[in-house]
C-alpha cells in the first residue's frame, strides 16, 4: 500500500514539476493518456478539474488571490525543513551516536514527515487539481502508516524510545501534557477504523474543495454571452471587458469561426493582455517570446488580444441552464482577436496555431 501510494503521488506530483519545465510537452505525450481515460468517463472526468485558479493571475477575492502565494511558501518550508531533519539523521547515522532526539525531534518524532506533508499542502495549493488532493490524502496515510512501522523498529532497537515517545508528539508538538483526547467505548477493527477516517477525510477534503472552487468561479472577471463567456485572466471592470468583448465579437473573422461551433457546443474567450502569453490557452506566441503568468508591469492598458476556444465536456455534454467554466474539461483554439480598447477597433486577427503547447492535454481552464 504504501509503495503503491507513494508511487501514485509520484506521478501526480510530475505533473506539476513538469508543468513548470521545458520537458512538460514531452511528459505530456506519456503523462496525458491517463487523464484521457478520466475524462472519457464521465463519473471521474470532473477529477480533472481545477479546484483554485491557475490560468488566471487575478480574482475578486482576495483569499483567492493570496492561495498562490500561501502553497509557495509551505512547499518552499516544507522542502527546508525536510533538509533540516535529514541533516540531523544523516549527522547522528555517521557519528554514530544513537537515535536522534535533539533539534526538530526534541518536539515531535517524525519531522520529516511533517516537512513532506507540508511541502505536499503546498505544491496542491499551487497545482490544484482534485486528484492530486486525492494523492495528497492517500500519501499522508501511507506517512501515518510508515511512521507506525518506523516506531516499532525504534522502540525494539533503543532502549529509551518508548520514554521519548511519551515525551514528544508524532507530527505535531504537544501543546498540552500527553492530552490524547477520549478514548470511544467501542472499538472497531483496525481496518474498518482505517477506512472510515479515509472516507471521512476524503469527504470533508471534497467539501472543502467544491466550496473553494465555487468560491474562485464566482470570483473570476467574466462576461456572460449567448454561446459562450469572456474571462479575463487579469483585473478588469465588467465596462472594459464587455467593450472588448463587444469590439472582438464584432469582426467578421470572429463570427466566420464561431460559426463553426456546432449546436451545443459553447466558447470560452480569454481575455488577457496582448503582451501576455500563457501555455495553457492555445495562441500564437512570436518569435523571443515566452509562456509564463505574471501579468508584464509595462502592458499597455488600452491592448488585449481575445482567444477565443471552444470548450469541451464529458462524454454528457452540456446543458443549456449549466455553467460552462464549472463543467469544461478542455478547450480548442478558434481564433485570436487583438483589440485596442482606446480607438475601439480589432488591430489584427489570427487563425488558431497549427499546434498549441499542450495538445488535446487536459491543462487548467481557468
Amino acid at each position: 500500500m504504501l509503495m503503491a501510494s507513494g508511487a501514485f503521488y509520484l506521478l501526480i506530483a510530475f505533473e506539476f514539476f513538469y508543468m513548470a519545465s521545458p520537458f512538460a510537452a514531452y511528459f505530456y505525450t506519456v503523462y496525458g493518456p491517463g487523464l484521457d481515460s478520466l475524462q472519457a468517463w464521465g463519473l471521474s472526468g470532473w477529477m480533472l478539474w481545477f479546484f483554485l485558479p491557475h490560468i488566471v493571475a487575478e480574482t475578486k477575492s482576495a483569499l483567492i488571490n493570496f492561495i498562490p502565494l500561501l502553497g509557495l511558501l509551505l512547499f518552499v518550508g516544507g522542502l527546508f525543513g525536510f533538509a533540516v531533519g535529514a541533516f540531523q539523521v544523516y549527522r547522528a547515522k555517521i557519528r554514530k551516536s544513537g537515535a536522534v532526539t535533539v533539534g526538530l525531534y526534541r518536539y515531535i518524532r517524525h519531522p520529516q514527515y511533517t516537512a513532506l506533508i507540508v511541502a505536499s499542502i503546498g505544491m496542491l495549493l499551487i497545482w490544484p487539481r482534485f486528484l492530486v488532493l486525492y494523492s495528497t490524502i492517500a500519501m499522508v496515510f501511507a506517512y501515518v502508516s510508515l511512521a507506525r512501522v518506523e516506531e516499532r523498529i525504534c522502540a525494539k532497537t533503543y532502549a529509551n524510545y518508548d520514554k521519548y515517545r511519551s515525551g514528544t508528539g508524532g507530527f505535531f508538538p504537544r501543546l498540552v501534557g500527553n492530552f490524547r483526547g477520549r478514548r470511544l467505548s467501542v472499538r472497531l477493527p483496525r481496518l474498518i477504523s482505517f477506512l472510515a477516517s479515509i472516507a471521512l477525510i476524503v469527504v470533508a477534503a471534497t467539501m472543502i474543495a467544491l466550496g473553494l472552487r465555487q468560491h474562485a468561479i464566482a470570483s473570476l472577471y467574466t462576461v456572460k454571452d449567448e454561446q459562450g463567456i469572456y474571462l479575463s485572466v487579469t483585473r478588469l471592470s465588467d465596462q472594459e471587458l464587455s467593450e472588448i468583448a463587444a469590439i472582438a465579437r464584432a469582426h467578421q473573422k470572429t463570427d466566420e469561426a464561431l460559426k463553426t461551433l456546432q449546436e451545443g457546443d459553447r466558447f470560452i474567450a480569454y481575455v488577457l493582455p496582448t503582451q501576455m502569453y500563457v501555455s495553457e490557452i492555445p495562441m500564437r506566441l512570436p518569435d523571443g517570446q515566452e509562456f509564463g503568468h505574471s501579468v508584464p508591469k509595462d502592458r499597455d492598458l488600452a491592448r488585449y488580444k481575445v482567444v477565443y476556444t471552444r470548450a469541451e465536456f464529458s462524454s454528457g455534454g452540456l446543458l443549456e441552464t449549466e455553467n460552462i467554466l464549472h463543467n469544461a474539461l478542455n478547450k480548442h483554439a478558434l481564433v485570436e482577436v487583438h483589440v485596442n480598447l482606446r480607438s475601439e477597433v480589432v488591430e489584427s486577427i489570427s487563425p488558431p496555431p497549427e499546434q498549441s503547447f499542450y495538445p488535446d492535454i487536459q491543462v487548467p481552464v481557468f
